[in-house]
């Protein structure tokens, strides 16, 4: 297993997986490692005929591989994602997994029992929200990360800009929740991704090969940006 020995002088830039099959999922994690991410996402909706057991076979794998902390993700269409099963099969697949990763993210949106069977389950949690469609108000947006921050251990909210004005929202709800992942999609909402660690956000995401999110920058280019802003 290679174990992570050298420190990053930041932290929190997150490679998400989103593959459908298992070997490309291990050869895309590999690449995650020596780009020296500091999480990990799997992307549990992309596998293609998921399970449970499945999940759980992949895990093991990736681990006996890194010490990566890894984030279990399994979204709704709705939320962006591609899973296409029930709401409880897709809710059993983070609940049985999420004491083998270091993160389990359920969003703020799913049913309450359902999502506390996750919160019980995992070491810890992020719990998200997502908006494709528009950036609502700051008012409302707080609202959404106190609920989540009472609810798991990390908010995330992304959410899409009309306009750049639209940006600000959000960076203005950074700044007063300095715990929280915050995301203002496409591109003209990219330097978000950047600025975030650099005002206290604990991870931000990033594509290892293929964007998981609209205007998802890649690795290395967010790793050098927030480099040379921060340090």
């Amino acid at each position: 297993m290679i174990k992570r020995s050298v420190v990053n002088i930041f932290t929190g830039v997150c490679g998400s997986i989103v593959e459908e099959n298992e070997d490309d999922i291990i050869n895309t994690f590999q690449k995650a490692i020596s780009c020296d991410v500091d999480y990990v996402e799997l992307r549990a909706d992309v596998i293609k005929d998921v399970t449970s057991a499945r999940v759980s076979y992949i895990i093991n794998k990736m681990k006996s591989i890194s010490d990566i902390p890894i984030i279990l993700t399994n979204r709704t269409k709705i939320e962006g994602g591609f899973f296409q099963g029930s709401e409880e099969e897709r809710i059993k697949i983070l609940s049985d997994n999420a004491c083998f990763v270091e993160y389990t993210d359920v969003e703020l949106s799913t049913e309450s029992t359902l999502r506390q069977k996750v919160i019980d389950n995992a070491n810890k949690t992020i719990i998200s929200y997502h908006n494709f469609n528009e950036t609502p108000s700051f008012e409302y947006l707080e609202n959404i990360v106190i609920k989540a921050k009472n609810i798991g251990d990390i908010p995330k909210v992304a959410v899409k800009p009309q306009k750049l004005e639209d940006t600000f929202i959000l960076l203005k709800l950074m700044m007063k929740y300095r715990d929280m992942i915050g995301i203002s999609m496409d591109k003209i909402g990219a330097y978000t991704r950047v600025i975030g660690p650099i005002i206290g956000a604990p991870i931000t995401y990033a594509a290892i090969d293929i964007q998981s999110a609209p205007g998802q920058l890649d690795i290395k280019t967010t790793d050098e940006i927030i480099r040379k802003l921060k340090y």
